[in-house]
């Protein structure tokens, strides 16, 4: 369900279903250079991360590290190690197709079994920034984006 007022989006989504466990993920498509063709992910929202981390496995797939320097943003802190930032961009089709650009610190995590690892936690500082995010009852969410 989606009501777009201008540039407005309001959007019902269900949990995704993970061997009977309801896991608030949306799909997302990230530029992949490397192919010549976006790579459809998977991406947790989480309002207890602050920043956007995207599995470094996922980066290594799409992007070659020279194409990474140029993306360069900035360095963060995540549980006490600095990470550097690198811009990406996003593309929501559950959203009614959004792209957006984002910072994401590159985090290693074991990317195995793939259909349940996410391979990107979207953050607050960036993700949330501009959405409203509510959940039902553990199995709905909506997402107002401004």
């Amino acid at each position: 369900m989606s009501l777009n007022l201008s540039r407005k989006i309001l959007k019902v989504i269900k949990f995704s279903d993970f061997y009977g466990n309801l896991i608030p993920l949306l799909k997302i498509r990230l530029e992949c250079p490397k192919t010549g063709r976006d790579k459809l992910v998977l991406g947790l929202i989480d309002t207890g991360s602050r920043y956007t981390v995207v599995n470094k496995y996922t980066v290594k797939e799409c992007f070659k590290d020279d194409e990474l320097k140029t993306r360069y943003v900035d360095k963060v802190i995540i549980n006490n190690r600095e990470y550097y930032r690198y811009s990406f961009r996003f593309i929501f089709p559950q959203l009614d197709g959004i792209s957006r650009d984002f910072n994401a610190a590159i985090l290693e995590y074991n990317p195995f079994p793939e259909e349940i690892v996410p391979a990107i936690i979207l953050g607050r500082e960036d993700f949330l920034r501009d959405i409203i995010l509510c959940m039902y009852k553990s199995e709905w969410m909506t997402l107002y984006i401004d």
